[in-house]
């Protein structure tokens, strides 16, 4: 619809829906999954928390195409955790990436996440430590 401005030139009038906003969390899906926040919703990663309080988040990783499920971490992953590390402290991160990470529902090898695109790695690892730092 054209209107007439005072100058009389004509300006199309633009009516857009709004749609409305989205608030996070969101609710979760049929299988437990939800939007913690809109950075995650922006980036794809999805929350699920179990009855016992027990927090995953999953995430398509961007290059590799494979489905990443990262859980948080207990005291009793250490021992694994440092079995993965050795004498070398500087594998934490790696090593407890490596022990809260499946990839396609498959549990990988400490130089898989090594050998992983960065931009893959990078998300995995931002993914873990917020839920184990």
């Amino acid at each position: 619809m054209e209107q007439l401005n005072q100058d009389n030139t004509t300006q199309a009038s633009t009516t857009t829906a709004t749609e409305p906003a989205v608030t996070y969390p969101t609710t979760p899906n049929a299988e437990g999954f939800f939007y913690e926040s809109e950075e995650d919703s922006e980036i794809g990663i999805l929350t699920k928390i179990y009855p016992n309080g027990n927090k995953i988040k999953k995430v398509l990783l961007p290059k590799c195409g494979r489905i990443a499920v990262v859980r948080e971490l207990t005291g009793n992953d250490n021992k694994e955790i440092a079995k993965f590390m050795g004498k070398d402290v500087e594998k934490y991160q790696s090593a407890s990436l490596t022990i809260a990470t499946t990839i396609d529902g498959q549990r990988e090898t400490f130089e898989f996440f090594n050998s992983l695109k960065l931009k893959d790695y990078n998300r995995l690892l931002a993914i873990h430590s917020d839920l184990n730092f």
